[in-house]
C-alpha cells in the first residue's frame, strides 16, 4: 500500500505547499520519535486497500477477509507505536480503531478458510446452526445410527435391533421375525424379507433427506451466508478505506523517514517568492531551499 501511495504522490504531485508541509513535519516526527518500530508493526499488515475494493466489488476471497481480521487484531499494538506529533499522523492514527462491527462480523470467517468459496471450509463452526448440523450430519453419519440404534433398543426392547443403510433403499431399522411383535406403532414398514422386517422411522427419515444432499445443501448455506457477511461489510467501506489510507500514509512517510536518515536528508524550507530564474537564486536576503 505504502508503494503505490508514494507512487501518486510522485505522479500526482500537489500544488497546496500544505500538504508536503505536512508530510514534511510528520517525517520530522518520525524521526525523532523513532520509526522502526513502526516499519516493524507494518510489516504483519494486509493489503487493506486492496481488500477492501474487493469486497466493495463482492469479489473478496475467504482468505483475503482472514487476513483483513487478522490486520484488525494487530491494530491494538500498532496504535501504541504509531506517533502523532503532528496534524497528520493524529489524523491517520485515529483512523486506526475502525468499528468493531467489523471485526465482529469477520469472526463468521472460518480461522483457516478454504482457497475458494466453492470448496467449503469457508464459515467458522458455531456461526450458524443449520450449518453446524449439515457438517455434523456428513462428517459424523455413522456415530449419529449407531446412536439411533442404541436409543431403539433401549426404547423397544429389541435387543437385535439394527440400523443401516445402503445405496438400493437407504437408511433403514432392521428387525428379526423374533422381534416383530414389539415393533412401535411409529415404524413404517419399508421392505420384507425372509426372516426380517426393515422399518424406517419420522426420525430417520428426516436424517436421510438431511443426509443425502447435506455436503451440498451445507456449500449452498456457506455461500448463501457468505453473502450475508458481504452485504454486512458494505456498510463499513468508508471506514476501511480510511483505514487503508492511515496504513498507506504510515507506511509511505516510514519508509521516507528511514531513506531521510540513511542519506542525510534535510528538511526543505519553503519560502513565500519564487527563486530568480535568471540567476537559480532568490533576491537578496533570501536563500535557497535545503533539499
Amino acid at each position: 500500500m505504502g508503494s503505490r501511495l508514494l507512487r501518486h504522490w510522485l505522479t500526482h504531485p500537489s500544488r497546496e505547499r500544505s500538504a508536503a508541509a505536512a508530510r514534511h513535519e510528520a517525517i520530522t516526527q518520525l524521526l525523532a520519535q523513532g520509526f522502526e518500530p513502526l516499519r516493524e508493526a507494518l510489516r504483519g499488515i494486509s493489503d487493506v486497500e486492496r481488500i477492501t475494493s474487493r469486497i466493495a466489488l463482492r469479489q473478496v476471497r475467504p482468505r483475503e477477509l482472514a487476513g483483513l481480521r487478522a490486520t484488525l487484531a494487530a491494530l491494538p499494538s500498532l496504535r501504541q507505536v504509531a506517533p502523532q506529533g503532528s496534524s497528520l499522523l493524529a489524523q491517520m492514527h485515529a483512523a486506526l480503531q475502525p468499528d468493531a462491527d467489523i471485526a465482529g462480523a469477520l469472526q463468521a470467517v472460518a480461522e483457516e478458510p478454504g482457497a475458494l468459496l466453492r470448496e467449503g471450509g469457508v464459515i467458522a463452526n458455531g456461526i450458524d446452526a443449520d450449518l453446524d448440523e449439515l457438517r455434523a450430519i456428513s462428517q459424523n453419519c455413522d456415530a449419529f445410527l449407531l446412536d439411533l440404534e442404541a436409543r431403539e433398543r433401549g426404547r423397544t426392547g429389541i435387543g437385535n435391533l439394527r440400523v443401516q443403510y445402503n445405496k438400493v433403499h437407504g437408511f433403514y431399522i432392521e428387525v428379526t421375525s423374533s422381534g416383530l411383535d414389539k415393533v412401535p406403532l411409529d415404524y413404517q414398514r419399508r421392505q420384507t424379507l425372509k426372516n426380517a422386517e426393515r422399518f424406517i422411522t419420522p426420525e430417520l427419515k428426516t436424517f436421510e433427506d438431511k443426509a443425502l444432499s447435506a455436503q451440498e445443501r451445507a456449500l449452498a448455506r456457506e455461500k448463501w451466508l457468505y453473502e450475508q457477511l458481504l452485504d454486512r461489510l458494505q456498510l463499513h467501506l468508508p471506514p476501511l478505506a480510511a483505514l487503508a489510507r492511515a496504513l498507506s500514509g504510515f507506511d509511505a512517510l516510514a519508509a521516507l523517514a528511514e531513506r531521510a536518515a540513511t542519506l542525510g536528508w534535510c528538511r526543505p524550507e519553503f519560502v513565500p517568492y519564487p527563486c530568480n530564474r535568471d540567476r537559480g537564486r532568490p533576491p537578496s536576503g533570501g536563500r535557497i531551499a535545503a533539499a
